[in-house]
């Protein structure tokens, strides 16, 4: 990508890079093979620390032993985790002093009670659409006849009952009256735990309690984010005909999010081991971070996986960061055993609308805040010059006809909430703004004093035109009606691309997650809107809870209940098009889950990654389809292809990924061993599955894929069968880790130093530091900064540790580039596992940053990408 300003980005101020990052590097500089680097975000003087053995007070005898060695560390326990999964502490070591801090933890590591230590990572809040806030009484368009999940309900008169699904969020309303009015025995969410307290943000101290109820209030611009999971999972209101997915399921939450703010992963932790400990059934994580490795160095991966293995499903969202190509679906999701969860768009949705006359159609609008005491009335055109792209901009502007009347402004070339108030102070009582360009919009009015509705180009083209013919009045239906969704049953355009940064299959599978109708707070009008895979989660979670229902006396094992989702889900196409969509946006399709729960056939493994062309080595794959029936079953194999998915326009922009990520035809072709067979009650039949990938380019690196089709001759006895596969044609490893022009080192008013330029560290001058700036295009398992002599060349140690397991920069947002400000020390190379961080003295020195390529191997040469800085010369 070309350059912008760096001045752009908030660098460093006193010292402390303030930037963004998609990867932070640690606040100590250790080397220790006990430490366990993180892979983003650290929080400085924050680990957690993992003990050996099983004794359960080796916190206490830690703390206890440690307090006495280092006061002056005046280290702080801020969890505890007393479990079979994790024995640990997470703790705060004091960082005022670096000489100290370091050594503390130097102590920490070097104790034989210690098995690891991990840097304590923040992890952002869920990032979800929100859409209209209403009562009870407004219609719910629940998306249960896209899943069978109706079917379920009305047929199998399944509703999950005596299934518990522990969710981690944000609180839950547990008052509303879909979700049961009340806590514990006897009420639907019967067990939970507040981990963090109302006021955490992820960088204050948490005042747990033992209440998850969120009551954070309107003015706390709190979204009511897991009350609206928790209605997706098991809600039901009578009154209302309101129906979660599991209604007769009961729930509990661990609440890991104050009203505002972030988490750290430690509290993820101690949340996942107690939701485990309460005896859940099923847990939903809607959080998450983007970056796509699933071996990752992060300790609540590890938590997931073995929870997994002990017989409870996790159930976590893939994330929401399609428009930003590939590579953007969200740890823990990939985790090995997680359930990663794709979103697909809703069939329709409640639209408010109005009848203008002298416009031959109902238009429909959006509400841009309370619109419950806007009256039926006249509509003027609120401009005295007419349309134009500034009108309503300055109060002189004003038709003074809007008095008492409703306005319709154009939107353009001022905010729109100057527009409002101009119409307001010249006595309009509503105000109607129209976009400037097609579509809708949804305006942003921040203290107006009278209500704001949006409607589209086309329609305030047809109402501008009503009101030169003659007089308009408008009538409102503000409770709604049902609108189709114009791409319904498509995946969603926020949700998050595979795969893994290892080829790994991920998402797995998709919910519903586009324009979820749902509980919230009563403080937010009880029910409302949202888009996100924090959604799509839930909607799995729920299904889940469904088959356990189901199933509950046959013990099946996780990886056997989320293959038999995924062998039975339906498949997605690309919008406005027959083509089916790829694996690597919607694992292997929407959930239906009837088929799931009443199919007698499964087929093992369930998903198929044929990694990329650099090796044969997983160009055959073998599948068993075995039939758990009491009758015999025909089948016919066949491959139904997917759109291919090109990460890259190379020819106009080299390997800078697309965002989103284009469309292209790259058909692979299939062998299978058997292409039809029979397969009677209790017998097994194993398929050999060749590849033969497309011909694209492989410069090109484009993903293919599609569905292993297990078609059934016998229809009444037996449903159709799918298994999901991608592959690339390329060799990963040929792919650039550093976009053009990067690394490159900047000063703290942004100055860039080339290869070629000398850059001056003079300690005794404030604020002199080099910067180092990354951009990446490509997932890299692992960077090296090393310090160099810069007559010698040679390595003096590493100046920056803990890049690991780190995922790609973006185009947009705040993850354009990472910056690291250099503090003039490093972990010299001469010294065997030297823990400690020595200054480098004076003199002049380089830069060398070298990257692993993606797949490539640490041993190869070949294998890493490298860049060398110009001289930076050290004074005291």
């Amino acid at each position: 990508m070309k350059k912008n300003s760096f001045s752009i980005f908030p660098i460093v101020v006193a010292g402390v890079c303030l930037a963004v990052f998609v990867m932070t590097a640690e606040a100590v500089k250790i080397s220790h093979p006990k430490y366990i680097k993180g892979s983003s975000n650290t929080v400085p003087g924050r680990y957690i620390i993992s003990f050996s053995g099983e004794q359960q007070n080796s916190g206490t005898l830690f703390t206890q032993s440690f307090t006495k060695e280092f006061k002056s560390a005046d280290l702080k326990v801020k969890e505890n985790f007393k479990h079979d999964f994790f024995n640990g502490i997470s703790v705060d070591i004091d960082t005022s002093d670096e000489k100290i801090h370091t050594e503390a933890l130097k102590s920490i590591l070097d104790r034989s009670d210690v098995e690891a230590v991990y840097p304590v990572r923040t992890i952002e809040r869920p990032k979800v659409t929100l859409g209209k806030k209403g009562s009870a009484k407004a219609p719910s368009i629940l998306p249960h006849a896209l899943t069978q999940v109706d079917k379920v309900h009305s047929e199998l008169k399944n509703k999950g009952k005596g299934v518990f699904v522990g969710v981690l969020d944000t609180g839950v309303d547990y008052l509303h009256p879909a979700l049961g009015g009340g806590f514990g025995k006897g009420f639907k969410v019967i067990k939970g735990y507040d981990l963090v307290g109302d006021a955490y943000t992820g960088l204050n101290t948490p005042k747990p309690d033992s209440d998850p109820l969120d009551a954070c209030g309107a003015a706390s611009q709190a979204s009511g984010h897991g009350t609206h999971v928790s209605g997706i999972i098991a809600g039901y209101d009578k009154s209302t005909n309101f129906t979660g997915v599991a209604p007769e399921a009961n729930l509990g939450m661990w609440r890991v999010f104050g009203c505002k703010g972030s988490v750290t992963n430690d509290i993820v932790i101690k949340a996942l081991l107690m939701a485990y400990d309460a005896g859940v059934d099923v847990i939903n994580l809607s959080l998450g971070e983007t970056n796509s490795w699933s071996i990752t160095t992060d300790a609540e991966a590890d938590v997931v996986n073995k929870i997994v293995k002990k017989g409870v499903s996790v159930v976590i969202s893939a994330g929401n960061s399609g428009a930003e190509g590939i590579y953007t679906v969200g740890q823990p999701s990939t985790a090995v055993n997680a359930f990663s969860v794709a979103s697909v768009e809703n069939g329709y949705y409640v639209s408010k609308d109005l009848k203008a006359t002298g416009v031959d159609h109902d238009i429909l609008y959006i509400s841009a805040n309370d619109d419950s005491k806007l009256a039926n009335g006249q509509v003027v055109y609120g401009d005295k010059s007419g349309s134009n792209a500034g009108e309503g901009c300055t109060p002189a502007s004003i038709d003074s006809a809007v008095s008492g009347k409703i306005a319709l402004i154009q939107r353009g070339s001022c905010a729109f909430a100057d527009k409002v108030n101009n119409a307001a102070s010249a006595g309009a009582v509503g105000v109607i703004i129209y976009n400037n360009v097609a579509g809708s919009i949804s305006p942003s009015v921040p203290g107006v004093t009278v209500p704001v509705l949006a409607i589209s180009n086309a329609d305030g083209k047809a109402l501008l035109a009503a009101i030169k013919a003659g007089t308009v009045t408008l009538t409102f239906n503000k409770k709604g009606s049902l609108q189709p969704i114009e791409n319904a049953k498509t995946v969603s355009t926020f949700s998050s691309t595979g795969a893994s940064a290892e080829l790994n299959f991920k998402p797995n599978i998709a919910g519903i997650g586009g324009n979820v109708y749902s509980t919230l707070p009563r403080y937010l009008d009880s029910y409302g809107v949202m888009s996100g895979t924090s959604m799509a989660a839930p909607y799995v979670a729920g299904s889940v809870a469904l088959y356990l229902n189901a199933h509950k006396k046959e013990k099946k094992s996780i990886a056997y209940i989320n293959e038999q989702f995924q062998n039975y889900a339906y498949t997605t196409k690309v919008y406005q098009s027959s083509k089916l969509d790829s694996p690597i946006r919607q694992g292997a399709g929407l959930v239906q889950v009837y088929d799931a729960i009443t199919q007698k056939t499964h087929i093992s493994p369930a998903q198929i990654s044929f990694n990329d062309t650099a090796t044969t080595k997983y160009r055959t794959q073998t599948i068993t389809v075995t039939n758990h029936g009491s009758k015999t079953i025909q089948y016919e194999v066949v491959n139904d292809v997917a759109t291919g998915v090109s990460p890259y326009d190379v020819k106009a922009s080299g390997y800078t990924p697309l965002e989103p990520a284009a469309n292209s035809v790259a058909a692979a072709k299939l062998r299978f061993s058997k292409k039809s067979f029979k397969l009677a009650p209790g017998k097994s039949q194993k398929i050999k599955v060749t590849v033969t990938p497309p011909k694209t380019n492989p410069k090109d690196h484009v993903f293919y894929g599609g569905f292993i089709h297990i078609k059934s001759k016998q229809q009444s006895t037996g449903k159709d069968l799918k298994v999901p596969y991608f592959g690339v044609v390329g060799k990963q490893k040929e792919l650039p880790i550093f976009d053009a022009g990067f690394p490159t080192i900047i000063d703290q008013k942004s100055k860039e130093y080339g290869p070629k330029d000398t850059f001056t560290f003079d300690r005794s001058v404030a604020n002199s530091a080099p910067i180092s700036v990354l951009r990446l295009l490509t997932p890299s398992p692992k960077i090296n900064a090393e310090l160099l002599d810069a007559k010698t060349n040679k390595v003096l140690g590493q100046f920056v540790t803990g890049l690991e397991y780190v995922g790609r920069n973006f185009l947009t947002g705040d993850q354009i580039y990472t910056q690291l400000a250099w503090d003039g020390t490093y972990v010299p190379a001469s010294i065997s596992h030297a823990p400690l961080p020595i200054a480098a003295v004076e003199g002049t020195y380089k830069f060398r940053f070298t990257a692993l390529k993606l797949l490539g191997n640490p041993k190869e040469k070949k294998d890493w990408e490298s860049w060398t800085s110009g001289p930076i010369v050290v004074k005291n």
